[in-house]
This record gives structure tokens, C-alpha cells and sequence, in this order.
């Protein structure tokens, strides 16, 4: 399935703590950081050059996940310091293509990774309260609400327009006012990594005109 163009746009990557095992062909990679528009991988000179478009597979919960990407560039990460050892390399792989089943496994993916950062954050006491930061209305519609921190200050309005602001975040309409409300006093109150995973979570939750799964706290 070839993505809408608001889905072009590079979304922020997340860092998987355990990289996931993969394939490209016939060559072992290491997943080690994924978006909605690319992966990052790890090899060891063992995939297509630069430019070339591949498939690759892994798995995610059990579920299989396929894509065709292009691979936008590799450099080398570690050099090997004898002939006992492998250089390792880095190559960014833009996503080209994937079936509907793969790329929702991919959000959910990402939405997971981001759901266990945040816990790690309200384990952490940065003052992310976990109803607010784990639970998003997805976007259904075409109609959003803006919220962006100026100055001290929250602006906010509806708008059509899906990017997230600077300093704040983009969110669906549907959302209850209150829960807006927490939702901004606790991007105000989080640091630097608590507000990046609820920008992150606002655009996931908005990705897709039909929306995702996205996790619902349970106490």
C-alpha cells in the first residue's frame, strides 16, 4: 500500500531498547530505531548499496511485519579491531511500501515502545500523571485541536492542519475538554523526554484518518 502524502512527513523515531532481530534477503539485521516513514538497522555489510530497494521482515508481538524500503544510506559504526572480529554499520531505510496488517503492527509498535517509556517516566516521579500521558482519543475526523505553550501561556485551537506545534501538541478534536486540559498541565509539568513521548503519542493517536489502537490506562 503506497502512503497518503500527510503520511510522508518524518515522524520522530523511537529507540528500541532490545533491537529486533530481522531480515533483509537473506542477511541478519538488528532493528534499533523505528518510525512510521523509516527504520534504522544494524548490519554487517551485508545488505543492498545505497539507493537500492529491499524488503525486510521481522516480528513484533508474533505478528509478522513486511515492508519495502530503500536504503538512504549505511556508514560504519564500529570497526573491526582484528581479523577475529565483524565491522558493524548503520543504514537508514526508508519506508516505500507495506500492507495494511504490517503497518499497523508498525504503530502499534511504536505506540507500545512510547506507552513503556512513559511508565518509566511516572515510575521515575517526573510529574507525569498516567491517565493523562497513556490515554488519547485517535483521530477520526479532519478536525484538531492545537495546543502550544507560549510564553507561559497555552494557545489553543481547533484546526485542520495534523503537524504538531514546537512546544506543544496536536491532538484529535474529539477529546474531552478536560482531558485536554490535564494533557496540557502535564506537557507543562514533564521534562524534555516526557513532553517528546506525548508529542510522539498526540501523533500516533492522529497518524491515520480511521486512527490506531491506543493504549487506555487501567489502574
Amino acid at each position: 500500500m503506497v502512503r497518503p502524502a500527510e503520511e510522508q512527513r518524518k515522524y520522530q523515531r523511537v529507540t528500541l531498547v532490545r533491537p529486533l532481530v530481522a531480515r533483509i534477503g537473506s542477511a541478519r539485521v538488528y532493528v534499533t530505531e523505528a518510525s512510521l516513514s523509516g527504520l534504522r538497522v544494524a548490519h554487517q555489510s551485508n545488505i543492498p548499496p545505497e539507493g537500492s530497494i529491499c524488503g525486510i521482515v521481522f516480528e513484533w508481538d508474533g505478528t509478522p511485519v513486511s515492508l519495502e524500503c530503500r536504503v538512504t544510506r549505511s556508514t560504519l559504526f564500529k570497526a573491526a579491531r582484528s581479523a577475529r572480529e565483524t565491522s558493524v554499520y548503520h543504514a537508514g531505510l526508508e519506508i516505500v511500501r507495506g500492507g495494511d496488517a504490517s503497518m499497523m503492527t508498525l504503530r502499534d509498535m511504536i505506540t507500545s515502545i512510547v506507552a513503556r517509556a512513559l511508565d518509566e517516566q511516572k515510575a521515575n516521579a517526573h510529574g507525569i500523571p498516567p491517565i493523562a500521558a497513556q490515554t488519547f482519543q485517535t483521530g477520526k475526523g479532519t478536525l484538531f485541536i492545537r495546543c502550544e505553550l507560549v510564553d507561559g501561556a497555552w494557545r489553543r485551537g481547533e484546526t485542520k492542519r495534523p503537524e504538531q506545534p514546537r512546544n506543544g501538541f496536536t491532538i484529535s478534536a474529539e477529546e474531552d475538554p478536560d482531558h485536554v486540559a490535564m494533557l496540557c498541565e502535564t506537557f507543562a509539568n514533564a521534562d524534555l523526554e516526557g513532553q517528546a513521548l506525548i508529542k510522539l503519542m498526540a501523533e500516533l493517536s492522529i497518524s491515520k484518518a480511521e486512527g490506531i489502537p491506543t493504549r487506555r490506562y487501567f489502574p
